[in-house]
């Protein structure tokens, strides 16, 4: 009597997980750069959903400029990243498995100087661009495990002289790699 009743339960919970068409996700990869990411992947149709992620900034950078009387300055930016999104699942799975997407990116920030004797007077940041991302999406149970790796091109429009500093890698405009692992709840 306990086993038909066990498996009945085994299948109505791996149904109702099926139907999961809602995964609320943090991004792991963003928590090393300073950003912290939360996003929301809803289910629309066949093989396609919608996702928007919403990035909060608050990174140490250094700004540079090519003119020599300007000295790197090292600042904190505050601000925020939001990415809509489309994805195309190639499978007939509802958010599960190989996909590729489409997302917009809008981002606006403040840099603050972090010595004291540190000014900039157009202190704001903004990015305008768009991303292709190819992807795996995981469903374990209630568990969302999404990889992902793309480009993004953008628009960074940057204050005054300066420029954020890197190390050849992301270039601070322009064509740049992307990509992250995100985990995520199923509802």
């Amino acid at each position: 009597m306990k086993l038909p009743f066990i498996l009945f339960c085994l299948i109505i919970e791996c149904n109702i997980y099926a139907q999961s068409k809602n995964i609320l996700k943090l991004n792991g990869t963003d928590l090393i750069v300073g950003r912290y990411s939360i996003g929301y992947e809803k289910n629309i149709g066949h093989s396609m959903s919608i996702a928007l992620d919403l990035d909060i900034l608050n990174q140490n950078k250094t700004l540079e400029s090519s003119h020599p009387w300007y000295p790197p300055l090292d600042v904190t930016k505050k601000g925020i990243v939001v990415e809509p999104q489309i994805r195309y699942y190639f499978n007939n799975k509802e958010l599960e498995g190989l996909y590729t997407s489409l997302s917009g990116v809008f981002g606006v920030a403040e840099y603050q100087p972090t010595t004291p004797s540190g000014f900039i007077e157009n202190d704001d940041w903004s990015s305008l661009g768009t991303s292709l991302y190819l992807g795996y999406q995981l469903l374990i149970k209630r568990i969302a495990l999404d990889g992902f790796l793309g480009c993004t091109i953008a628009d960074d429009d940057y204050p005054g002289p300066f420029i954020e500093s890197t190390v050849l890698f992301p270039p601070p405009n322009g064509l740049r790699v992307s990509g992250g692992v995100k985990i995520g709840l199923c509802f």
